[in-house]
């Protein structure tokens, strides 16, 4: 068989000049590296440049990265769940060596004025809590409280604490200061909105107990099909989110 010089030169020496099919699919194939690499980083939130990257940052971290901040969170909630029901309950008191009864000894109102601001202090941390995590049960805490804050919104008001738009609540200091011992017992004592909160707040601190306990215990996979969500007919577009 004769072979030509030219299709001789194309086997020993590959490396010969491209004509414009080979150039035109060259670039393809480098357009096609470049979209899967640009994708790849907006997923694992790499891309800074990417517009639509701070959606996907908190679903695409690292397993370990979601678990710790995860835990965090359910921590601080756990916590100021139950610093809700600690000042909650020392509010609540009525009977004899309660607070008040303190106060009336004492002629001050200092160390109850104390304890609404410290309630208050970690109420709103707990509102902001449920209102970030948004699971369904959360979601329900949270109605439920804003419910409570809503009906005691105008007893509240004749000790300086208010209801904010967003259900945390904001304090009046003078007139909080300003309130006698008999109307501070009778709007945070008993079974009135301290007590009501401190016993929801009770029900969350549980709950995020649990939500650590799973979350120590989860063996993580980011592509199993448990850990994928469908969306319509996309599969796997978002996993593991809290939301």
């Amino acid at each position: 068989m004769r072979v030509t010089r030219n299709y001789r030169n194309g086997m020993v020496n590959p490396r010969k000049k491209a004509g414009k099919n080979d150039e035109i699919q060259t670039a393809l194939n480098r357009s096609s590296l470049n979209s899967r690499a640009m994708r790849l980083q907006n997923l694992l939130g790499n891309n800074k440049s990417s517009k639509t990257n701070s959606i996907f940052n908190r679903e695409f971290t690292s397993p370990l990265q979601t678990t710790q901040k995860s835990q965090k969170f359910y921590y601080d909630m756990k916590y100021h769940a139950g610093q809700v029901g600690k000042y909650g309950q020392a509010l609540q008191k009525t009977e004899k060596d309660s607070i008040y009864d303190k106060a009336r000894e004492s002629g001050s109102t200092a160390d109850i004025v104390e304890d609404i601001k410290a309630f208050v202090s970690q109420y709103n941390q707990m509102i902001d809590d449920l209102k970030e995590s948004g699971t369904r049960t959360d979601t329900s805490f949270l109605n439920q409280l804003n419910s409570m804050s809503r009906a005691g919104d105008r007893e509240l008001s004749q000790t300086g604490v208010s209801r904010l738009a967003d259900g945390t609540l904001m304090i009046d200091e003078k007139k909080l200061e300003a309130a006698d011992v008999d109307t501070l017992e009778k709007i945070w004592g008993g079974n009135g909105f301290s007590a009501k909160a401190a016993a929801r707040a009770g029900s969350v601190e549980a709950a995020a107990e649990k939500n650590i306990e799973a979350e120590k215990s989860t063996t993580y996979n980011p592509f199993a099909r448990s850990n994928l969500y469908n969306y319509g007919s996309i599969v796997g577009s978002r996993f593991n989110s809290r939301r």
